[in-house]
């Protein structure tokens, strides 16, 4: 995600002021530096006619055979399948035990392709799938993955996948992809994008965020549409914006972010009720720990946009701040009940959850991951 004006948080504290780090890599299909111009001549309209005819006919030819394709490939923006052959055996051995799923950020034929490697090898050889995606997450067999269609005109796609990175069904995005999270049971999933803006830290923003139907592939709900409670009162504002869910061990029950007002909170939803809770302020993209007792999260400091890294007691509410000093741009993945993962300057970082230790880098060239147990 690029990043723009920074934004005031009102009510945040002051603290020091930090280094930036943008966890997403570069975009799918990069654009030139730049161009060369030539000096102009004067074309007669005629001939500019007849050059602008001949283009709109082989643009038009161009999509009509993109659609073609589509037709015939099912309508799946890649062949989205683990390999067959050798490497078949060695991705069912690593999808039998705990393993780590993330995009492929190396510049090679893979780039932006999602991997598999064991939790024992995170740094080890890896197996590629053919499904590319600017996010993904994976649990239970089930996954999503978000991603561009940049054809005649900008499409976004949340595609859900099954433990053959298969694609399932298709659910059109209206924005561009930010965030996405899977239950641990795999029943649901959800995906965050921005409507306009592209980071969280720009001036003006706006996101849609949305309960996924994992075994449909089709959408539940969106945050928008549940009624929120702050100290058992409803409240109400138009500008009310949602991003980064992560999800309780029974699935129904998540925690998200709200913005309102120029300040961040910490909710927790319940899906069959469509409600929300205003839990704690300041948190932004939270991630649950494995043994449901902590909240992992970007904590805003200062006044120029940053964030600080933490972790949030759910029984006492205490809040610990973690040993990564860089102000990071991603949602926390925990990689067991101990250590927190983040991507960061195009690969996979890890720190203790206690506040101690200090970070190191666990896997090159990875962004987007998901631990799947």
């Amino acid at each position: 995600m690029s990043r723009h004006t920074r934004r005031s948080r009102a009510g945040a504290g002051q603290g020091p002021r930090l280094p930036r780090v943008e966890a997403s890599g570069p975009t799918l299909t990069p654009r030139p530096d730049g161009e060369i111009t030539q000096p102009r001549k004067r074309v007669s309209p005629g001939v500019l006619f007849a050059a602008l005819t001949a283009a709109c006919l082989i643009v038009a030819a161009g999509y009509v055979a993109v659609v073609a394709l589509r037709n015939q490939s099912g309508g799946t923006l890649a062949a989205s399948a683990l390999p067959t052959g050798p490497t078949a055996t060695t991705s069912a051995a690593i999808q039998g035990a705990p393993h780590l799923v993330f995009q492929h950020v190396v510049r090679d034929d893979n780039y932006a392709k999602v991997a598999v490697v064991p939790l024992s090898d995170p740094d080890g050889p890896r197996v590629m799938t053919d499904l590319s995606c600017e996010r993904v997450y994976e649990a239970a067999g089930h996954g999503l993955c978000l991603v561009p269609d940049k054809g005649l005109i900008a499409q976004y796609w949340a595609i859900v996948f099954g433990s053959d990175f298969r694609e399932q069904a298709r659910i059109q995005l209206i924005g561009s992809p930010s965030r996405a999270r899977v239950s641990a049971d795999g029943r649901y999933g959800a995906t965050t994008v921005f409507v306009y803006g592209h980071s969280y830290a720009d001036a003006q923003f706006s996101t849609q965020t949305t309960i996924v139907d994992m075994a449909r592939g089709t959408p539940v709900a969106e945050l928008e549409q549940f009624a929120v409670f702050r100290d058992d009162v409803q409240i109400h504002s138009p500008d009310f914006n949602f991003w980064g869910v992560t999800f309780a061990s029974d699935s129904n029950t998540f925690y998200a972010t709200l913005r309102t007002g120029g300040q961040t909170f910490l909710v927790k939803g319940d899906i069959v009720a469509r409600q929300l809770r205003v839990l704690h302020a300041s948190v932004e993209c939270p991630s649950l720990s494995p043994d449901g007792t902590r909240i992992a999260y970007k904590k805003p400091v200062g006044d120029q946009g940053d964030w600080r890294f933490t972790v949030l007691d759910l029984a006492t509410m205490a809040e610990t701040p973690l040993a990564e000093m860089e102000s990071v741009d991603d949602q926390i993945e925990w990689m067991d009940n101990q250590q927190v993962m983040y991507g960061k300057a195009g690969g996979l970082w890890i720190v203790p959850s206690d506040g101690s230790g200090s970070p190191k880098l666990l896997v090159h060239d990875a962004l987007s991951p998901a631990v799947v147990r």
